[in-house]
């Protein structure tokens, strides 16, 4: 699994220099770009997997892919390692028949084994994905989770090809829904590592064999992912010759190297285009930009209940009520945007009588006092950012806050670093978003009981308007359980709304096929592998 990196020759590397926009004696101006690479933006800290990130998920499309993606437009899924599924029972059980001859990229076949793998892989508690909840309608997963089984029952090997997948009640949509969140992995090469060791193998950042239009090269730290076409990709030979991912650390570097056509389509990770460098990004010429792309997902202050002083629901009433939304919206989001108080953005999955929890400073110091709230406490208080649009939206929330009686402490760390404080602990509170525009159920990985973005907060009942809007296909029938859940989120405010996003993109003329899949999007689909048929963009000059 080594990488073979002394085989680059000079020439090689030069060509390298101007993919990734490195100095040279030659400007790495989008004229001097190598013919046939696509440079894409790639935020620092999301390199731990598929199993473990939200924010790395666009290495799906390039390098490892699902039985079955998103469509860019949203409508549906396109078969992708699986060529047809069926349903014998109205979403009971469902038959995957996998795509023939299809190898990775090592050249081993991919087949069933690696797709019983793969969901045994992603339920098994003791590698802690945090996607593992999106496997809770399957047959044995709670059992598997309990310890008192070692795998996962509903999920079998019929043969080479096929794979049949039993779950627990109806649920007519959970392709649609919940498997397109499961990555198939090789088990030839993960499946004798130990389950715990999983996250630290070297398999992630030195050789990540998937089944992809793209094939890994090298990963140097901080800096760069390089991948190589797959000639024989099942769904055709990329037009593309190489997908470079060049890591920064914030969205002004992103920025920079956009206009210095240094790179050609920006991360989602992390934030857009601010909205104060909108303008300045529409006056180049050289980009495209999507001012008003709806982000499809709340803002909030997330809160640990695990920490004995965030239990009381006054407290995290209060500390809306102290925030003026209305006015940073106004004024440092410079209109964008629009309030929420619920996770769901989609008007049908929201209950009409949500609290609208207005700024009332008095309200939260009384709902603090009567708490008994320590107003001497200082708080730890988490996000990621790092815009100047963002400083200042937490700032203002720090500001508001204080003058109620309660003291954060922000500190800005990216997405690594964020892991390792919600695995000790000693997560208190934070900034932060979550995609959730797709559909209502996607809020099921944040809030069922003992999910891991839940942090410490169940409601049972959440739980089985889940699992009852999900035994529905039809919107009519489903709108009702969500429109609880969000009456229960509104009320219980397991998480501080804040506001949905809009999140502005900007791509490079110089490559077609990002920006126009963008346009077409009804909002931009986080955390999922989309299919953006990655392997038909291509380079126009």
């Amino acid at each position: 699994m080594r990488l073979r990196t002394s085989t680059l020759a000079a020439a090689g590397s030069l060509l390298l220099a101007f993919a990734l926009g490195t100095p040279t004696a030659v400007s790495a101006q989008a004229a001097a770009a190598p013919a046939g690479t696509i440079r894409q933006a790639f935020r620092t800290g999301c390199m731990g997997g598929p199993l473990w990130t939200t924010c790395g998920r666009r290495l799906d499309e390039t390098v490892l892919q699902g039985l079955a993606h998103v469509k860019w437009t949203g409508n549906g899924v396109a078969a992708m390692l699986a060529e047809s599924w069926s349903t014998p029972d109205n979403g009971k059980s469902w038959v995957f028949k996998l795509r023939k001859g299809v190898k990775w990229h090592d050249g081993k076949p991919f087949t069933a084994d690696d797709v019983v793998f793969s969901f045994n892989t992603y339920a098994d508690p003791a590698v802690a994905s945090i996607y593992a909840p999106k496997l809770v309608d399957v047959a044995g997963y709670q059992d598997f989770r309990d310890g008192k089984a070692s795998s996962l029952r509903g999920v079998s090997k019929v043969d080479s090809h096929t794979v049949h997948i039993e779950l627990v009640g109806t649920r007519p949509l959970w392709v649609d829904l919940q498997q397109i969140s499961i990555t198939m992995l090789p088990r030839h090469l993960l499946g004798g590592i130990k389950a715990s060791e999983l996250q630290q193998a070297p398999y992630w950042t030195e050789n990540r064999v998937g089944t992809g239009p793209f094939k890994w090269v090298r990963h140097v730290p901080d800096q760069y992912i390089e991948l190589a076409r797959n000639d024989d990709y099942f769904l055709g030979k990329p037009r593309a010759s190489r997908m470079i991912y060049r890591i920064f650390a914030d969205i002004p570097s992103i920025l920079n190297a956009l206009s210095a056509g240094e790179i050609d389509v920006m991360s989602y990770e992390g934030g857009g285009v601010p909205i104060s460098d909108v303008e300045r990004m529409q006056k180049q010429p050289g980009l495209t930009v999507l001012p008003n792309l709806d982000a499809g997902l709340p803002s909030y202050l997330q809160f640990n209940l695990s920490q004995p002083y965030l239990k009381d629901v006054r407290v995290r009433q209060a500390m809306v009520h102290a925030i003026d939304r209305d006015k940073i919206i106004a004024s440092i989001k410079k209109g964008t945007g629009k309030i929420s108080n619920t996770m769901f953005p989609a008007a049908w999955a929201q209950a009409a009588d949500l609290n609208p929890y207005k700024y009332d400073p008095a309200k939260a110091r009384a709902l603090l006092a009567d708490a008994g709230w320590d107003t001497s406490r200082k708080i730890d208080f988490i996000y990621y950012y790092a815009d100047q649009v963002n400083k200042d939206t937490v700032t203002a929330i720090q500001s508001y806050l204080s003058a109620v009686g309660v003291n954060i402490v922000p500190r800005l760390l990216n997405p690594a670093e964020i892991q390792t404080v919600y695995k000790d602990g000693t997560f208190e509170m934070g900034y932060f978003a979550n995609g959730q525009g797709l559909d209502p159920s996607l809020g099921a990985l944040t809030s069922r009981c003992g999910a891991q973005l839940a942090f410490g907060w169940c409601n049972k009942r959440v739980d089985e308007l889940y699992d009852q809007a999900l035994s529905e296909s039809a919107r009519a029938k489903r709108a009702p359980a969500y429109q609880e859940i969000s009456k229960i989120l509104n009320t219980e405010m397991f998480r501080g709304w804040l506001w949905y996003e809009v999140r502005p993109m900007a791509f490079s003329k110089r490559v077609s096929g990002p920006a126009e899949h963008y346009a077409e999007m009804p909002n931009l689909i986080f955390d999922l592998p989309v299919y953006n048929e990655v392997e038909k963009w291509d380079v126009k000059n």
